[in-house]
């Protein structure tokens, strides 16, 4: 019986999982933009990092051009990161559609976290839901997943993550050296990783303020977290502590 009950929880993962833009059949109808960023826009955020030492700087956000990997058209997203007089260059891909945001996942990064044996039964997402349309308040919704399958039908997933709208509020943000106090949801994005079927299941937390015809105007969390939802590189083999940052100055054409 516990053969049969797991085979049809699987099953039903694997309709859930196999397409991320098939998850909502129905959108609603919502004009509401919370991700207007294109090619030319800019975003600056002030940027704090917390590991053995707390680190200050800033993280310039630029949509470049467009892409296309594998058929699919992607934005490019180069953030310059610039800590102790220090740039740093990272490149990511997003994509917007009817149903949500999402960013082409870089997973360069596994061979730390999946044995040799077990790789052949990985099905792996190759991008992430950073957000869902239309956002609303307690919308939840998976972001990425990682997931062991039998005979090509997911049985266990050792990363997962998902995200939740916990409350929509009022931030106070100095842009353009200018306070504003503008409407916010706070979404929750919780990584979760179990390694072992038997084993405990480690928790880890971020959190993303995105506002009405700007985006994201504030972050926070754990900096692996962050960089998975975000399109970065997958590597849970080390945590690079907890990033905070805000908004303060932006240009969207």
């Amino acid at each position: 019986m516990k053969k049969i009950f797991y085979l049809i929880t699987a099953t039903i993962l694997l309709i859930i999982i196999s397409c991320k833009d098939n998850i909502i059949v129905d959108p609603g109808q919502n004009n509401k933009d919370y991700f207007p960023a294109k090619v030319g826009s800019k975003f600056t955020y002030s940027l704090m990092i917390d590991s053995s030492l707390i680190l200050n700087g800033v993280r310039i956000s630029d949509v470049t051009n467009t892409s296309t990997i594998a058929g699919t058209e992607y934005s490019v997203q180069v953030d310059s990161v610039i800590i102790e007089r220090a740039l740093s260059l990272d490149t990511s891909y997003f994509r917007k559609s009817n149903t949500g945001v999402f960013y082409y996942t870089d997973t360069t990064g596994l061979g730390s976290l999946i044995p040799d044996s077990l790789r052949n039964a990985l099905r792996i997402d190759n991008e992430s839901r950073l957000l869902f349309f239309p956002l609303q308040l307690n919308q939840t919704w998976p972001v990425y997943q990682i997931d062991i399958t039998v005979g090509g039908v997911p049985v266990f997933s050792p990363l997962k993550t998902s995200a939740k709208v916990l409350e929509a509020l009022q931030l106070t943000l100095a842009l353009r050296d200018t306070q504003y106090t503008i409407d916010v949801y706070k979404i929750e994005y919780k990584l979760e990783i179990q390694l072992d079927p038997q084993g405990s299941v480690e928790r880890f937390f971020a959190y993303g303020y995105v506002a009405e015809n700007i985006g994201f105007v504030k972050w926070e969390g754990e900096a692996f977290v962050l960089s998975l939802i975000r399109g970065g590189r997958i590597d849970l083999s080390s945590t690079s502590g907890f990033i905070k940052e805000e908004l303060i100055n932006y240009f969207i054409p």
